[in-house]
C-alpha cells in the first residue's frame, strides 16, 4: 500500500466522520459552551474571593508582628535580667572534642 492510497482512506474515513448528525454536532457544542462558562464562573469566583481575603490577611500579619515586636522586647528584658551577676548556669561536660 503506498502513499496515495492510505492518504486517500484517511480521507474517505474523515468525510464519514464529518458527516455525523446535526444534533449530535449542536448538542457537542452546547455541552462545550456550558463547560466553558461553568469555568469561567468558578474562576471568577476565586478571583473575587482572593481579592476579598487579601485585606483580611494583611490584617492578621499586621496583628501577628504587633505582636512579635512585644514578644521580642519581652525576651530582651528577660534576657537582660539574666545576664545579672550572681546568676550562674552550671552544666557538666559529656563529651570534649579536639581541634586535632
Amino acid at each position: 500500500m503506498n502513499y496515495q492510497q492510505q492518504a486517500q482512506q484517511w480521507q474517505a474515513l474523515f468525510r464519514q466522520k464529518q458527516q455525523g448528525s446535526v444534533l449530535s454536532r449542536v448538542l457537542l457544542w452546547l455541552v462545550a459552551g456550558i463547560m466553558l462558562v461553568f469555568a469561567m464562573g468558578v474562576l471568577l469566583f476565586v478571583l473575587l474571593l482572593s481579592w476579598l481575603l487579601i485585606p483580611v490577611f494583611l490584617y492578621k500579619r499586621h496583628q501577628l508582628r504587633k505582636q512579635g515586636k512585644s514578644f521580642f522586647q519581652q525576651r530582651q528584658q528577660q534576657s537582660r535580667a539574666a545576664e545579672s551577676p550572681g546568676r550562674v548556669i552550671e552544666g557538666e561536660v559529656l563529651e570534649r572534642k579536639s581541634d586535632h
